[in-house]
């Protein structure tokens, strides 16, 4: 190895450092260039490109040279002098490749170069501005190319070509990128809008195919595949494409699975196939806030379609008693059903109270029933006296229930005295709810009618006094 020689080796490393200098100058601009939205070169492309372009001529380069193939000698002189000679040959190898390599590295780089320049131009969407930035530069550098050449060379060629494209590669570049326009979809909008979904559908792949990866886009396709063309399957094709895309987020992916299951609870009526679209969320992007979401979505699904149909159908509310006359207050949302039904509903209620008597609901639906379709106000009253009775129960149900008893009394029983006690226990026990502020009000307007009824009651008896 001493024979050989240190300059030697340093003179062979030194060609072997140029070749990874111009591999790193080539892959710098061709992964900007990759990034543009329209460049789809695979990242196994270029270290194809090397391998065939770089590393397979250097080895061939050297392979021949080492005269190790039968009936075919080095192909330099000097090398096959040394090896006809005494020895010496491996100083002579490293000595005449060396400049060999630096050759096949230079028209590699500058060929790399040409082929970027002319990728750049094409995708470029000013055209005449890449041309006039490419002459430009080409004409400064025109003379140190021919310098290089003039000084080195042929051999030198290669990295003449080199200097002189590398300017318009790297000034051009960027034009690409400033001149690139975000998709528009304002006609396939309008088109939508007038009803005209299949030109609507043509003018959103148009802008596809100019940005191919353009998440709104694909959104927009894959709407109007779910709730225009009734195509659910094509839609979750095409979000399932969407979402294997590389440059797809994982916010993105989110989004697209959450609209997927909103088209198919709202279109298919299928809570199964919503379900798997959250679920796939949380395979994707375990431990985030996404799948938290997604989670919190797949607890307020119904297990079956029939479970969705249900949710969805219109659900009395019971507001708060706020009624001035509880009298009122004791029919508001009362069921319009018949006396027959009333009766079956009410059994249904003692079943199931039959089976848990701590159940609340059909206490007090049964209660309801008794005094309001089925004219047993005391049953009802007792009923109710139960649930106040019972455990853990809001203050705001409790004033709910005196209010509909106090209502109860005054309506079905003609009791004032006591709906006014009922209504006194209402604002003393829960003052701070609704229906203590009605109380009070109705309290107050029962005392002016108290009055005025003494006050007609002693005008009639002085009159009538002799």
């Amino acid at each position: 190895m001493a024979s050989i020689g240190v300059d030697l080796i340093m003179r062979f490393g030194f060609s072997m450092v140029m070749l990874a200098g111009f591999v790193g100058l080539a892959f710098h601009y061709w992964n900007r260039l990759r990034q543009e939205d329209e460049f789809c070169q695979p990242p196994g492309w270029f270290v194809q490109w090397v391998g065939q372009g770089m590393i397979a001529p250097v080895l061939v380069w050297l392979v021949v040279n080492l005269g190790i193939l039968p009936s075919f000698p080095p192909l330099l002189p000097e090398i096959a002098i040394a090896q006809s000679g005494s020895g010496g040959w491996a100083k002579a190898l490293f000595r005449e490749t060396a400049p060999g390599i630096l050759v096949i590295g230079s028209f590699w780089t500058a060929l790399t170069l040409a082929w970027l320049l002319a990728a750049i131009s094409v995708r470029t969407v000013g055209r005449s501005e890449s041309f006039g930035t490419s002459a430009i530069w080409g004409a400064l550098m025109a003379p140190v190319a021919l310098w290089i050449l003039w000084g080195m060379g042929q051999a030198a060629a290669g990295l003449a070509a080199t200097v002189w494209l590398l300017p318009m590669v790297h000034y051009a570049l960027p034009l690409v990128f400033t001149k690139k326009q975000a998709p528009l979809y304002s006609k396939a909008i309008a088109k939508m809008k007038f009803g005209k979904y299949a030109e609507a559908e043509t003018e959103v792949l148009h802008e596809l195919e100019r940005c191919a990866d353009d998440f709104a886009g694909w959104m927009m396709l894959a709407d109007l595949y779910a709730n225009h063309f009734d195509d659910l399957p094509g839609a979750e094709r095409t979000i399932q494409d969407l979402c294997g895309q590389p440059g797809t987020t994982v916010s993105q992916i989110s989004v697209a699975l959450q609209r997927l299951a909103d088209w198919q609870l709202k279109v298919a009526e299928d809570p199964v196939a919503a379900r798997r679209s959250l679920e796939e969320i949380c395979q994707r992007m375990p431990g985030t806030h996404l799948e938290t979401m997604a989670r919190q979505r797949i607890r307020q699904l119904p297990a079956t379609r029939e479970g969705l149909q249900a949710q969805r159908q219109t659900r009395r509310i019971r507001l708060p008693g706020l009624a001035d006359n509880p009298a009122d207050e004791a029919n508001l949302a009362a069921p319009e059903i018949s006396r027959e039904a009333a009766e079956a509903r009410a059994k249904q209620c003692v079943e199931k109270l039959k089976q848990n008597p701590e159940s609340v609901a059909p206490r007090e639906e049964l209660a309801r029933l008794w005094a309001e379709r089925l004219g047993q106000p005391s049953l009802a009253l007792e009923q109710m006296e139960l649930l106040l009775g019972m455990p853990h129960q809001s203050e705001p149900k409790r004033a709910e229930w005196l209010a509909l008893m106090a209502g109860w009394q005054i309506r079905y029983r003609g009791d004032e005295p006591a709906a006014r006690a009922l209504l006194d226990r209402l604002v003393r026990e829960f003052p701070e709810t609704v229906q203590a502020f009605a109380a009070q009000r109705r309290l107050n307007l029962m005392n002016i009618a108290e009055k005025l009824r003494r006050g007609r009651s002693a005008t009639v008896n002085a009159k009538a006094a002799p």
